[in-house]
């Protein structure tokens, strides 16, 4: 296996996730903006969790299903096009933003959704380009059609 058959991304995305999670509730300590109080954030961001864990579930299921690595930092053995992949060329990283913003709600800090923009520009510039160059230059034609189709978030 070459050793640059991978995106080089900037970091593992579940990394720079939480990063922007932890910051934003840190913030959030230090300069509270509350959004909204218990029951209600609680039940919002249940909703929000569902949905992302059910997105990103079904992300992984199919990726494994295709025979592929999961880790961005080991080659791409196949393109997946199938359930969330068919709205989505990033179904983990949209649940990733979905869970930004149950965390807004669940922990009531307003910060933590302030910082979704910032979160979503690094992983376009520092993730999902560098996949996307990664996936055009493997799969050609394939990946190129695939993009055609599908949107990037949503």
């Amino acid at each position: 296996m070459p050793k640059n058959d991978n995106p080089g991304v900037i970091a593992p995305p579940p990394l720079i996730f939480l990063c922007f999670l932890a910051a934003g509730y840190y913030i959030n300590r230090i300069y509270p903006i509350p959004v909204i109080e218990r029951p209600l954030g609680t039940i919002i961001a249940g909703i929000f969790i569902v949905y992302a864990c059910l997105t990103a579930g079904l992300a992984f299921y199919y990726m494994i299903k295709a025979g592929t690595n999961v880790d961005v930092r080991k080659p791409a053995k196949a393109i997946v096009t199938e359930s969330v992949y068919s709205y989505s060329r990033n179904p983990m990283y949209l649940s990733m933003v979905i869970l930004l913003i149950a965390f807004t709600f669940l922990t009531n800090a307003l910060w933590i959704a302030i910082l979704c923009p910032v979160f979503m520009i690094i992983m376009q510039k520092g993730v999902i380009e560098r996949e996307e160059d990664y996936l055009e230059r493997k799969f050609g034609k394939e990946y190129l059609d695939y993009k055609q189709r599908v949107r990037r978030w949503i």
